[in-house]
């Protein structure tokens, strides 16, 4: 058997593979394994160990150095408004564009970033938190902020026709820089219990 560990907010979730399942599960598989566990749907799930995300689905999940002991952070949220799978063309309508902006910040993002503060304000508050794990929530929050730093790229090359658009594009640029603003103080905390 082969015994690890699911973090997910607050809640700790043992798992036990035999060596077999162990050495054949892909990424996608153990996603719907946590799944069962969390209710949180495969897609809007990210999964951490030892500071990277581990995205390649079709991987085995021993190849991103997952053992015996090992610690698995979840992140991802029960409720999302599921935003289109692909971004839209850069000739779609303006209002189309800043919708599925304000969709993907809000449904996918912002979900994530209240769940990764909500796991480093848990590990701000040990007495002696773990470096390995403190490193691994760094390492989101730098991947958080290349995220929403992508989303003001957008927003940036977004031409303004109207008042209407150039104000949803402004709320949409003061609400993503809010995120980013919240992801630079979390980092900022965490690192400083690495010193």
């Amino acid at each position: 058997m082969v015994s690890f560990e699911i973090k997910w907010g607050t809640k700790r979730f043992p798992i036990e593979l035999t060596q077999d399942e162990f050495d054949t599960i892909k990424v996608s598989n153990f996603k719907v394994k946590c799944q069962q566990l969390t209710e949180v749907e495969p897609q809007y799930m990210k999964l951490l160990a030892y500071g990277a995300i581990l995205k390649n689905d079709e991987e085995l999940l021993k190849n991103y150095k997952i053992v015996q002991g090992s610690k698995i952070m979840l992140m991802g949220s029960k409720t999302h408004i599921s935003p289109l799978k692909t971004p839209p063309k850069a000739d779609a309508p303006i209002a189309t564009r800043l919708l599925w902006t304000r969709n993907l910040r809000e449904s996918v993002l912002k979900p994530d970033i209240k769940l990764y503060e909500k796991q480093a304000n848990e590990q701000l508050s040990q007495s002696s938190p773990e470096p390995k794990q403190t490193n691994q929530l760094i390492n989101y929050g730098n991947y958080m902020h290349e995220k929403l730093m992508h989303i003001l790229q957008q927003l940036d090359t977004m031409p303004e026709v109207n008042d209407k658009e150039r104000l949803e594009r402004k709320e949409n640029v003061k609400e993503t820089e809010a995120l980013l603003d919240l992801i630079e103080s979390i980092k900022t905390k965490l690192n400083g219990i690495l010193k």
